[in-house]
């Protein structure tokens, strides 16, 4: 099945980031509540103004994320850091590769071919960004006779990296807007 491309790669980041997750929760809980403490064991009204204060930080985080996070209708591939995506085309293997190639290009990431129909390709990191690597995987569709189905996965080089600002997604984004005559899964033309 085609949506069980890169599957085992989803699963492991999911499962490391859920315990990553868990434990990061415990560590800020326990950090945010000995604060509270001491701030009250000094005097009350330092206790209200840091818990004031770490509800209104904590309240800006999660809104922060929750505005990361949201999915657009223009966007071809789920949104932060572990995006992924997967479309179909009509056209050859060779094609589409050649076109993503000029996203790749464009945006000077290192490439290399895993197999046959999988290749790897190395965000380079920045003062402001950092490394990640995209896996892209283009075959032949099991789903849709006649169809090439083409899948992208993004990973930052760090697994307890919380958002990457939309570039491993923007990136995957055009990678898949780059395949010449790209359908979305659903696309009644896909029969």
């Amino acid at each position: 099945m085609d949506s069980e491309i890169f599957a085992s790669e989803r699963n492991h980041h999911q499962r490391f980031r859920l315990i990553y997750r868990i434990l990061l929760g415990v560590l800020l809980l326990g950090a945010a509540v000995l604060l509270v403490w001491v701030a009250f064991s000094v005097n009350t009204r330092s206790g209200w103004v840091v818990s004031v204060g770490l509800v209104a930080i904590t309240g800006v985080v999660v809104a922060m994320a929750w505005r990361m996070d949201r999915e657009r209708s223009d966007m071809l591939v789920t949104t932060g850091p572990w995006s992924q995506g997967r479309v179909y085309s009509g056209s050859q293997s060779n094609e589409i590769w050649n076109s993503m190639g000029k996203v790749i290009v464009r945006h000077q990431m290192g490439f290399r071919r895993l197999t046959k129909t999988t290749a790897m390709a190395d965000r380079p990191g920045s003062f402001l960004y950092r490394k990640g690597v995209h896996l892209i995987d283009v075959r032949d569709s099991e789903d849709h006779p006649g169809w090439v189905v083409v899948s992208v996965f993004a990973t930052p080089d760090l697994p307890t990296t919380m958002t990457d600002f939309g570039r491993g997604s923007g990136i995957n984004n055009e990678l898949l807007s780059a395949v010449p005559g790209h359908r979305r899964p659903g696309d009644p033309d896909l029969g």
